[in-house]
């Protein structure tokens, strides 16, 4: 039996091989490459195409025996920011409250009239920390923008 077919595969990123669950997450993935803050991974694909983007906000990833990953510095068009302690990669470098609180809760908490409070730090928009207002915007940066979201009952 094949180590593919036993949940593990050999796969390599930055050269060096490793051995991977597979399938994986994004966030695995990133773990294991020990890819640096501000970089993305990359699979590398065959002929004229580019390589493709792993997100690290992917939740299931399917690998082949001896797949192949790159990192490298996040392009402009994306920004790794952390919410609630996890990571997302984000397309753009204005985010909205209310796109912040569907990050942190995608599928949105029942109850009677929930609210949200979002908190963030290293934005660079200035204030370069800060409460974020319903409605409200801030301007991340390439580097990881930090953010605590934040679920609360109105009474």
């Amino acid at each position: 039996m094949s180590e593919e077919s036993k949940g593990k595969v050999r796969v390599h990123i930055d050269q060096k091989p490793y051995q991977s669950p597979n399938p994986t997450s994004g966030v695995d993935l990133y773990e294991l490459g020990r890819v640096r803050e501000g970089f993305v991974l990359y699979r590398e694909v065959t002929g004229d195409s580019e390589d493709k983007l792993i997100r690290i906000d992917r939740p299931t990833i399917h690998l082949k025996e001896d797949e192949h990953f790159h990192s490298a510095e996040a392009p402009q068009k994306h920004f790794v920011i952390i919410v609630n302690t996890d990571p997302f990669v984000v397309d753009h470098d204005e985010l909205t409250f209310d796109e912040l609180v569907k990050l942190a809760y995608p599928e949105p908490p029942t109850g009677l009239d929930p609210a949200f409070t979002v908190s963030f730090e290293h934005a660079k928009s200035k204030p370069h920390h800060g409460d974020l207002a319903p409605g409200g915007t801030v301007t991340v940066t390439k580097h990881g923008t930090i953010f605590d979201v934040a679920h609360t009952n109105r009474s």
